[in-house]
């Protein structure tokens, strides 16, 4: 049974090197087709890493995004940098470029006071956090019940204060990630007032705009869009738009 066991593990360390190795080999394949201006080329090495091998990584989502960018693409490269700011919310690199592919692309983005708090942490942080202080609250409060002392009685309501925070806090980051819906333009689009071409068309979106889908009928989305003094709905085509989830 020992021999088994020893020989799974040294399996699985084995296996895990050699898809290391494997990774490592495409993002310095990537980083020199970059280099030489083959942005095609990067883009394809990037996106087998995201699709095919289901890497979640910010700094590939990151370099992808500015691949594209390079590439002309800028409704994709706006893509990109939300899936990496959305891993990494407090990297000073993908926050600066994200303001940059919003400004060029025009997108408004409306601060609301939770985006304080929100913003600078991913949703695995804050899950992380929250779990943590659970963990610690229920040790001290087994402490506490087995031997009642101040000091715990203290720490204790000192957590239930800290987790009343991160249950806020994790529940608006939960609904900013899953019920808003946001989406990407990826090419400029006619927005239409139903699902389909034989609907009028009320206005025309760019790429790279960032819009939230409301609900979809086939292969049609309703969507909403932010502009500077209002907010437009219509239905656009779903391959004309990219998920941030």
């Amino acid at each position: 049974m020992k021999k088994i066991l020893s020989i799974f593990i040294i399996c699985f360390c084995f296996g895990a090197c050699v898809a290391k190795n494997v990774h490592q080999i495409q993002l310095d394949n990537a980083e020199g087709n970059f280099k030489k201006g083959n942005f095609s080329k990067t883009i394809e090495i990037y996106e087998s890493l995201v699709q095919v091998e289901k890497v979640n990584n910010p700094y590939i989502y990151y370099n992808l995004s500015n691949a594209y960018y390079r590439n002309g693409e800028v409704g994709k490269a706006v893509l990109n940098i939300e899936k990496a700011l959305k891993l990494a919310p407090r990297n000073k690199e993908i926050k600066s470029n994200a303001q940059y592919l919003y400004y060029i692309s025009g997108n408004i983005k409306r601060k609301k006071i939770y985006n304080i708090f929100t913003n600078h942490f991913s949703l695995n942080e804050i899950t992380i956090l929250f779990s943590s202080i659970l963990i610690l609250f229920i040790i001290i409060l087994s402490l506490f019940i087995v031997k009642p002392n101040l000091m715990f009685k203290k720490i204790i309501i000192s957590l239930i204060i800290v987790l009343f925070f991160f249950t806020f806090l994790l529940v608006l980051k939960g609904w900013e990630e899953f019920s808003s819906r946001k989406a990407i333009v990826l090419t400029t689009s006619n927005v239409r007032s139903g699902p389909s071409e034989n609907n009028v068309e009320l206005f025309t979106i760019p790429e790279g705009r960032v819009i939230s889908v409301i609900a979809k009928n086939g292969n049609w989305n309703n969507i909403k869009v932010d502009l500077e003094d209002e907010t437009l709905t219509g239905w656009i085509l779903s391959a004309n738009i990219g998920s941030v989830m």
